[in-house]
């Protein structure tokens, strides 16, 4: 039986699993090297107090020891695999995050830009904006709501108007000027099967500076 179990085991750490492992899995893993330590020592007291005629000992103690080396290297591969997969999960809320701070940031620079007569209101009203969005309040806002709310809320409060799709269709066109891909399974990105929007007076407007 513990012969079966190492072949499996061997099988097991010489294919790569498809896909990562659960905390489950990794439970069942730290349980049988338990059973199998357990096994261990159940061997060893048997062969100290009662040793039976014929039966080699040391060969049956390093089976054991042999099927609990490859069951903690599966565990320690397996363990590895879910750290990879938490930090890769990490990575993608972190992007996903960065995209939508960037996303409302533009569309209200872009409102800014678009409400001025000349350069120097651009200036003037690009430099507030900009100075607006590094509030902590606003900060907050932002992270907390989907970008049209956001954006619709900073415009009633900053006195610009309040035309949410032109703006926010005027970011994307900015981001994709500046090379950022959308995440792809981001709620407010623009459906895949629909023309990338342009803006309503028919030129492609200029983006708006991010400094």
């Amino acid at each position: 039986m513990i012969r079966s179990m190492d072949k499996a085991q061997t099988d097991s750490v010489s294919e790569a699993p498809a896909a990562p492992a659960a905390e489950g899995d990794l439970r069942v893993l730290a349980e049988l090297v338990e059973i199998q330590m357990s096994i261990a020592r159940a061997t060893q007291q048997e062969a100290l107090q009662a040793p039976a005629l014929g039966v080699d000992y040391c060969q049956r103690i390093a089976t054991v020891a042999r099927s609990a080396r490859l069951t903690l290297l599966l565990k320690d591969k397996l363990s590895r695999q879910v750290d990879e997969r938490r930090k890769a999960a990490a990575k993608r809320e972190a992007a996903q995050e960065d995209f939508h701070d960037l996303r409302v940031k533009l569309a209200m620079l872009a409102a800014a830009y678009e409400v001025s007569e000349d350069n120097e209101e651009i200036n003037r009203r690009v430099t507030e904006v900009r100075e607006q969005l590094e509030r902590p309040e606003v900060v907050e806002l932002i992270e907390a709501s989907r970008a049209p709310v956001a954006v619709a809320a900073l415009c009633r409060r900053w006195g610009l108007p309040v035309r949410v799709e032109q703006w926010l269709e005027m970011a994307d066109e900015a981001m994709e000027q500046l090379g950022f891909i959308p995440p792809q399974d981001g709620e407010d990105d623009p459906p895949a099967d629909q023309p990338k929007p342009r803006s309503p007076s028919g030129r492609k407007p200029r983006p708006p500076d991010t400094g």
